[in-house]
């Protein structure tokens, strides 16, 4: 599999600290965006060993061909009781937790899981497409139709997440799983990017810059100057084309 991929988080305009946390391994094909939160750093204590145990927890299941969703399922889940038990352990982590998005990309699949409002977009043949769904109250009714989606940009409850890792002794985290294409582009992001940065402009610094680490840096410049008052993280994955001789040969055949 040919990956390449640019990954950035930036602290944005306002925050005093950085609370969101990054992994990217190209060989495990596996990239991941925390946001955390929490009061005395105790955020940036729960998006890292989020993105640490996800991480060590499916190198273990990294040569299985079969239930790798299944899999990343429970490594986020793993996370979950982890943060929880050390959020009542420690008085100065109490309340922390995070959300959490993982791409995990095979040669003919890419699977995704999340807990959380961070976000995972696809970018193919020219169009967008949020993979994830956010689990906040907005997005909740949004899903019932009693408020539009410009609607809950406007609310009051547009930051009231529904599920985090961290908040309860257990959680549901969701997946999705679709088939992968050469030339796809997945964006993997916190909410400080998407609050002020609309899924046109993330399409139309995809298209025209095509580098992972340029679009990266690009999106979260755009964030700030667009108001950056949340953290923002962002990692742009390329999936290329392997042989493209190869497959001109197929083609012809």
């Amino acid at each position: 599999m040919a990956l390449e991929f640019g990954a950035k988080t930036d602290i944005g305009t306002v925050r005093s600290n950085n609370e969101d946390n990054f992994s990217a391994d190209e060989e495990l094909g596996l990239f991941i965006v925390a946001d955390g939160m929490g009061g005395h750093n105790a955020g940036e204590v729960a998006s890292k060993m989020a993105t640490e145990i996800i991480t060590r927890n499916m190198r273990i299941f990294a040569k299985q061909k079969s239930n790798l969703a299944r899999h990343l399922v429970s490594s986020i889940e793993l996370a979950n009781q982890s943060i929880y038990e050390a959020s009542r352990k420690y008085a100065q982590n109490q309340g922390m937790g995070t959300t959490v998005v993982a791409g995990l990309l095979r040669d003919d699949t890419h699977i995704i899981g999340w807990v959380g409002d961070s976000r995972v977009y696809l970018i193919r043949h020219g169009n967008i497409e949020q993979l994830t769904l956010d689990h906040s109250l907005v997005q909740e009714q949004i899903s019932k139709g009693l408020i539009t989606p410009e609607q809950a940009e406007q609310s009051e409850y547009k930051n009231v997440l529904t599920r985090a890792l961290g908040a309860n002794e257990n959680v549901q985290a969701d997946v999705v799983e679709i088939p992968a294409f050469d030339e796809d582009y997945l964006v993997l992001c916190s909410d400080g990017l998407i609050r002020t940065v609309a899924d046109e402009d993330i399409l139309k610094i995809v298209k025209e810059l095509k580098e992972p680490q340029s679009i990266s840096e690009k999106l979260i410049d755009l964030a700030k100057e667009t108001g950056g008052r949340d953290n923002i993280t962002v990692i742009t994955v390329h999936k290329k084309t392997k042989n493209i001789i190869e497959k001109i040969i197929n083609m012809v055949k």
